[in-house]
């Protein structure tokens, strides 16, 4: 469920709306998986929340805001207008279309219990808004961060993925080295509302963009795919971290390893996306590991056991969901 009704503990019974305006609550919806990861970065953004089936419901001064501009885990924010019990669904409905301006109402009810919410960014935050076009098996930039998350990245290590096809996971990796949230020049839903602050969210804005600073660590990019490579060059072109990525055009196996230790996250082939060559890619990948000794290795694999081709025990095994195949994330430190 994308948005479940919920309490937090110590809030008296019975129908309440939200609290004051410059402190909400809110849903963020993720990939099915990586809850955790998601809480882990609302904690760092300042939020108080707690993981949910979906996604994690947080607290905090300016929430929705804040969550749509910097996080690069949630797929969607709910602001929560209206939470009470499920018989008072009508009355909820009128004080949250007060609200709610023309927004659509998001209305959820599990045990008795029932929310009424807007969707605070109005489009998909997976959608950053550089990608050239869709490929014809594409990462969404929210599950790549994900990846990211899962092997520590700060940016302050070098970076590879030796199967990087469009470059989603070395750009994000790049925009995350950068500091630079991934929502900033992004147009919100939440702006339509009434009472709506303009000017704190443009302080919000200003704070986000002075954390930026240069990308200071080496990033590689590398593909065998000429095509793939020439995209990938388009979508960092777009983001603006085309001059912080080197791209190379030659197989994982062989594929130049910076000075680590660092990270190497990727997303190798796996049949649903590429039908051709995915054992050798997987085994080209492996072989590119036994180069990598104290690194770490973040793969996004199908639940369907290509990764005992790698040769390396994981560390870690995560179940997601991507694009509706069943996956798993595993982390190595061979």
């Amino acid at each position: 469920m994308r948005d479940q009704p919920g309490r937090r503990a110590g809030r008296p019974p019975g129908a309440t709306a939200t609290a004051p305006r410059t402190r909400e609550r809110v849903f963020c919806a993720c990939a099915p998986g990586i809850e955790e990861l998601l809480l882990g970065e609302l904690a760092e953004l300042g939020l108080d929340a707690r993981a949910v089936p979906g996604g994690a419901l947080a607290e905090g001064p300016n929430a929705a805001a804040l969550a749509c501009l910097a996080s690069r885990l949630a797929d969607a924010v709910h602001l929560r207008l209206w939470e009470g019990s499920a018989a008072e669904l009508r009355q909820g409905k009128r004080a949250a279309a007060r609200r709610a301006a023309d927004l659509p109402l998001l209305v959820r009810t599990a045990g008795g219990e029932a929310s009424i919410s807007v969707d605070a960014a109005g489009a998909p935050l997976y959608r950053r808004g550089w990608r050239a076009r869709i490929g014809a098996a594409p990462l969404r930039e929210t599950l790549a961060a994900a990846l990211l998350r899962a092997g520590g990245w700060r940016g302050d290590r070098p970076f590879c993925d030796p199967m990087c096809g469009s470059g989603t996971i070395a750009i994000e990796a790049a925009l995350s080295a950068a500091r630079r949230a991934p929502g900033l020049d992004r147009a919100l839903a939440l702006e339509a509302l009434p009472g709506h602050d303009a000017a704190r969210l443009e302080r919000l804005r200003a704070s986000l963009r002075e954390a930026g600073r240069p990308v200071s660590v080496p990033i590689l990019a590398s593909d065998r795919n000429a095509g793939a490579l020439r995209l990938a060059r388009k979508n960092a072109e777009a983001a603006g971290v085309a001059e912080a990525i080197r791209f190379e055009r030659c197989d994982a196996a062989a594929a130049p390893v910076p000075a680590g230790p660092g990270l190497c996250a990727s997303n190798p082939p796996y049949g649903v996306r590429i039908d051709e060559g995915v054992t050798e890619a997987w085994r080209a990948l492996g072989a590119l590991m036994h180069r990598l000794g104290g690194w770490e290795v973040v793969v996004l694999a199908p639940d369907r056991g290509l990764e005992k081709l790698l040769g390396v025990e994981p560390a870690s095994a995560t179940r997601v969901r991507n694009g509706g195949v069943a996956c798993r994330i595993f982390t190595y430190r061979p």
